[in-house]
């Protein structure tokens, strides 16, 4: 990350007060387990990265399913918290890294599946092809994956509190047809997509766009 309005993100994601609130409003009554559990079935192999995973709420999810899980976040508060969420006879592996150069942290064809839920929003178009080949990289052939994002169009800045204090955060909105070029190139598989309608952003419900892939190398 190194625009401002990325290093201004990472400043909210490293204040504890927010992370805090994020973790009460997010974690505590996990939103997406039912999707989680439903994907997991996807899965062949063991290995899953949750990509972008925050206080590590859905990596915890993943490891209850008996996966070996991977979170990594670009905030190192989320992953001082995340490591002490929940206690876990399965407990994720987390690693403070930037998701636009997965190759600094792990290996080519290392994981069967990689979750990336609300967490490529905060990528800027110009670093989107980093990610993606990155995220290609490191994937097994037929390695499932899942993205969540914001559907608009445009980068911008959101002036929100509903984290308990004040904070400004960049997002990237994308529409289906924009982001299925980016990924077009990677030769990534469309199984299944969902748009659907979520909380309040900017004055106006969410459009959540979930896309579900396979990896073929």
């Amino acid at each position: 990350m190194n625009n401002d309005g990325q290093q201004i993100t990472h400043q909210v994601y490293e204040d504890p007060d927010i992370v805090e609130g994020y973790i009460k409003r997010n974690a505590l009554d996990p939103k997406q387990k039912e999707l989680i559990v439903s994907f997991s079935k996807t899965i062949e192999g063991k290995k899953v990265l949750d990509l972008g995973c925050g206080p590590g709420h859905e990596s915890y999810i993943f490891s209850e399913l008996g996966f070996d899980v991977t979170g990594l976040d670009f905030s190192s508060e989320m992953i001082r918290r995340a490591k002490d969420l929940k206690d876990s006879k399965n407990k994720p592996t987390f690693v403070v890294g930037d998701m636009t150069r997965l190759n600094r942290y792990f290996s080519e064809n290392q994981f069967d599946a990689i979750w990336a839920s609300a967490s490529l929003l905060h990528i800027r178009p110009s670093d989107m092809q980093a990610t993606l080949e990155g995220m290609t990289s490191i994937s097994k052939n037929g390695a499932k994956i899942f993205i969540g994002l914001k559907g608009g169009s445009g980068t911008l800045m959101a002036d929100e509190d509903k984290y308990g204090k004040k904070m400004q955060r960049e997002f990237t909105l994308w529409s289906k047809e924009q982001f299925l070029s980016e990924v077009k190139q990677y030769g990534w598989n469309l199984d299944d997509f969902h748009s659907k309608e979520g909380s309040e952003f900017l004055g106006q419900p969410t459009q959540w766009l979930q896309f579900f892939f396979t990896v073929v190398k």
